[in-house]
């Protein structure tokens, strides 16, 4: 027997899985898919494009850029553990301005929309980041730009921006007058902070879009060295985030219904590994959400995830973009 349809949901009655419409819509663009690769788990695109793994997703999230390009010497190790990674906060990438023709053009002209990561060490370094992004004559084509509040604010003692209402206030300011308005801003916040608070503060500052959210901070030590097995600052990724990431959208979601915080999409990260997990997000209030982990697993993740998702909207004889905040009605 099919499960009964959620109160307050339309129906799709009788629908085959091929025929189920799993677009959803993001501000005002529709992506034909409620999955988004989540930023430096799909690489540039190239990746996923080889293994026949890009087609499951309705966007692409770059790795992050900062305005300058960053090398590091040290080894970068990232720690199984039986609920997912520990992996290194930090890592090096290409830098905004030193984009070559290979990169940012070439996912823009492909069909995936993009999303441009941006970060840096001071709400400055945001805004530069966001200009050499816009200053790419293909960035005429991106979806948006999603900016990583997680990282150390230089100015303030290396705090996260993401725990800082007027640091959040001041980046999402500064990064939007840098892009016109077409541009989706996506800001992404932290599991296990105050998400409806810090959500407000980049919601009136010019964010289009709260994302829930970048993994927490995360340390595995070894037992015979009794030394971290990881270098520096990390992070932990995989489903065992799942539960955090659901409280966290269900938090905003019931913030924004009463009234509380403006009305936004929101994008669930954190944990999304299965098809069951996609309707959990979306039913929590999500309206898409990013697959990151999964990926480092099977790179088909998406599409995988994507096919799964159809049979369960089919019996459930519902779309996804009906099932948005199905758990709040």
């Amino acid at each position: 027997m099919s499960p009964q349809t959620p109160k307050g949901a339309e129906p799709q009655t009788n629908t085959p899985p091929e025929d189920i419409d799993v677009s959803v819509t993001l501000g005002n663009h529709r992506l034909a898919s409620p999955l988004l690769a989540a930023s430096g788990c799909g690489g540039f695109g190239h990746e996923l494009v080889r293994w026949g793994g890009l087609g499951g997703f309705g966007a692409l999230v770059t790795p992050t850029l900062t305005s300058e390009a960053r090398e590091s010497s040290e080894r970068r190790v990232v720690v199984e553990t039986p609920s997912g990674v520990v992996h290194p906060h930090d890592v090096p990438n290409i830098g905004a301005n030193a984009l070559s023709a290979t990169r940012l053009p070439w996912e823009i002209c492909g069909e995936t929309p993009v999303v441009a990561s941006i970060a840096g060490d001071t709400s400055g370094d945001f805004a530069e980041a966001a200009a050499a992004v816009r200053r790419r004559t293909a960035a005429r084509g991106l979806l948006g730009v999603e900016m990583n509040l997680s990282v150390p604010n230089e100015a303030n003692s290396g705090r996260p921006f993401a725990r800082d209402e007027y640091a959040v206030t001041k980046v999402v300011a500064r990064v939007r007058e840098h892009l016109p308005r077409n541009l989706l801003l996506f800001a992404k916040l932290t599991l296990g902070t105050d998400v409806v608070e810090l959500a407000r503060a980049a919601l009136k500052s010019g964010a289009d879009v709260i994302v829930v959210g970048h993994p927490p901070a995360a340390t595995s030590i070894d037992p015979t060295t009794l030394r971290p097995r990881t270098r520096g600052a990390a992070t932990m990724a995989g489903p065992a985030l799942l539960p955090m990431t659901l409280g966290a959208v269900f938090e905003l979601k019931a913030a924004m219904i009463a009234g509380r915080l403006p009305s936004a999409p929101i994008v669930a990260g954190g944990g999304i590994a299965r098809a069951e997990d996609v309707v959990a997000a979306l039913a929590a209030g999500a309206s898409a959400v990013q697959m990151g982990t999964a990926l480092i697993r099977d790179p088909r993740a998406g599409v995988t995830t994507l096919d799964a998702l159809r049979r369960h909207c089919a019996e459930l004889s519902m779309p996804p973009s009906a099932m948005t905040a199905v758990a709040h009605r």
